[in-house]
This record gives C-alpha cells, structure tokens and sequence, in this order.
C-alpha cells in the first residue's frame, strides 16, 4: 500500500478528477433516492400510518368480464360487504376508509385529499373522528390560518375545525380527516339504494398470515379484493409509473457510475504499467501488486463517496424544507454503500491484469 498512497499524493490532479467525478455522481443518486422516497411518500403515507393488515376494494369488472385491477378511483365499499367482512374468520376489526381530491375553501381555495373514517375512530396521530367536524393536516392550518372552532368547506358541505392533525398525504395531497356521513355527503357517494361506508375497507386481524386463505374465500363470496397495504399502493393514480420512472433511472445511474468508475481506473492502471513493472522486475508477488491497486482504487473510492455523501446530507436538508424529500439513513447511506461496491467490483476489473504484469517491460523501456 506504500506505492498506493505515495502516488495518491503525488498525482493530485487525477486523484482530486476522479474523487470529484464520484463525489458528484454519489450526490445525484442521493438527491434522486430521496426524491424518490419523497414523492412515495406523498402518495402513500396517510395508507401506510393507518397501517392496515388487508385493504378490501371492490371488485370491478373489465369489459371483457376479468376483473380490474383495484383502483381507489373507482372502489366503492357498500355497508353489507362491510358487514359480512366484520363476521368473516379472523378478523378483529373493520372500518371503512373514504378517500377522495377535493377542494377545501377557506379565504382561499386549495385542493386536499378527504379522508374519512367512522365516527369515534382514532385517526394515525391519536385524534378522534367526531361528526361534523374536520381535523386538518398541521401544514394546511398554517397555509390557511385556521383556528379551532372555525368553518371549512369541503366539496360541498360547511364543517367545523374540531383540531389538528400531524401531516399525512394522500395521492400528493394533505390530508384532512372527517367522519363517514360528512364525506359521503361532501363527496356525493352513491351505489343505487345501498349505503357506501367508504372507497375501501381497512381490516384488522389477530394472524392476518394464517387467515389469508379464508380471507381470500371472504373476498370471493363478497364481490371485493382484499390486498396487503404495501400492494394497494399501485392502486393510487399513477404511483406505480411515477416510482418505476424514478427507480429505472437510479438503476442507469447505478451502472452509469460504475462504467465511469471502471474506465477512470483502468487509464489510472494503465499510467502505472512502468512503475508496476519495475516493482515485478525486483521481486514483487502478483498478489502484491493487485492488492497495492486495489486498495488504491479503495482509497479513491472511499474518500469520492464520504464527500458527495457529506454534501447530499447538507444539500437533503435544505431541500427537505421545500420538496417532497425524505432525509433518512438509508436514502443518505444506500447509495454510499452502492457507488463504493460497485466501484470496487469496477476496481477488481480494472485492475485484474496487474498481478501479470510482465516484468521485461520495464527493462525494455529502460533500454
């Protein structure tokens, strides 16, 4: 590793080029991964708060007679599939969730997402649901300036503000929560002469595992789907192709990185052919060699990804206050961890020749 550092500290310009170019490339995959989860999160994170074992859509049919795939567009739960949903094997608990984009008219008009839920059901931060009334998301209090006790419209129906809610979203909306009758009538539900409890229906169970095979029975003799809360999410208005659109380039990132990482580090082998060489020609193991260039590729490596990760940590920060943008260890760190694997299974390609360096060749250049 002597020859390794030394020429790290010697050949500063290549040294600082190459730890810049995946400085740079380890922030654009850390402000992507964030974005990513971000926007996820802005789709999903009031479905994922409420965390229920099964979400039951209604099953829709496609003109051919297959069913369709569960849409929160076009799902609509009647109180009888709730009922015998609630007698079904295994289940605990059943409540019907409302969902639907509306507006919220205050001074000013803005779009939400209005939630619903039964009356006395605790919503994901503790409030309880009470009739008549709306608990709005703590961003869209601040935004409007409401107070307790006053009046909002949602859709079509004047509601009370009976508190304030931690921040959830719902399709890249804020959520505000309501009881069931508020949102049905806000909304204007209706499905012939039956009674709708709400777009789906969140069900609890002691071992929702065990009781996958009778819920699926349940589901069958109800005319509904029941999915995991993780699989409903492709039911959302375009959260599938927006989160494959984002992942698909972190992938082209991920493979640009490494071809840019392999092709860095074989020019850098190749200038050290001579050196290398003569280190041969003296008495040196291949195995020394290739471990002398690889810990030098690691060297490179480590120190590119520690930079653009203490920039895209202080970068995530000032974006998290003003874009969809989640900062966590895994958004910061993942793509550290993945720029420096692969660059150094780049560096093991780059460098595989170095043990069979041929020793002649620096007696032939010093001739």
């Amino acid at each position: 590793m002597f020859l390794a550092v030394r020429e790290i500290f010697h050949a500063t310009g290549r040294f600082s080029l190459i730890t810049a170019v995946i400085a740079m490339m380890t922030l654009l995959l850390i402000m992507l991964t964030g974005l990513t989860a971000g926007l996820g999160a802005q789709n999903t994170s009031a479905l994922q708060a409420l965390d229920a074992d099964r979400v039951v859509f209604s099953a829709e049919q496609n003109p051919d007679g297959s069913t369709a795939v569960p849409s929160f567009a076009n799902s609509q739960i009647t109180a009888s599939q709730a009922e015998d949903w609630a007698e079904a094997n295994g289940v605990d608990q059943v409540a019907g969730l409302g969902a639907t984009q509306t507006t919220m008219e205050t001074d000013s008009t803005s779009s939400i997402a209005l939630l619903s839920l039964p009356e006395g059901t605790a919503i994901p931060s503790g409030e309880t649901v009470r009739p008549g009334t709306a608990l709005v998301s703590q961003s869209v209090a601040h935004d409007h300036e409401l107070r307790v006790g006053e009046t909002i419209t949602l859709g079509s129906e004047q509601v009370e503000v009976a508190g304030m809610s931690e921040d959830e979203y719902y399709s890249h909306s804020p959520v505000v929560w309501t009881d069931t009758d508020t949102w049905t009538a806000a909304t204007h539900q209706h499905a012939d002469a039956e009674t709708i409890v709400g777009t789906v229906l969140l069900v609890q169970g002691t071992e929702p595992d065990e009781a996958d095979g009778l819920w699926s029975t349940t589901a069958a003799n109800t005319d509904t789907l029941a999915v995991t809360t993780q699989e409903s999410f492709s039911a959302l208005p375009a959260h599938q192709s927006e989160q494959g659109s984002l992942v698909s380039m972190q992938g082209f990132l991920y493979v640009i990185s490494a071809l840019v990482i392999v092709s860095f580090l074989t020019v850098w082998t190749l200038q050290r052919t001579r050196e290398l060489s003569v280190l041969r020609a003296l008495g040196a193991s291949g195995s020394y060699l290739f471990k002398d260039a690889l810990g030098q590729a690691g060297i490179i490596l480590a120190v590119g990804v520690i930079i653009g990760t203490l920039a895209g940590g202080g970068l995530g920060a000032l974006a998290a206050g003003v874009l969809p943008f989640e900062l966590t260890w895994l958004t910061l760190f993942g793509p550290m961890v993945g720029i420096w694997v692969l660059g150094m299974i780049g560096g093991l390609i780059a460098t595989r020749k170095v043990a069979t360096v041929n020793p002649l060749e620096a007696l032939g250049t010093a001739a």
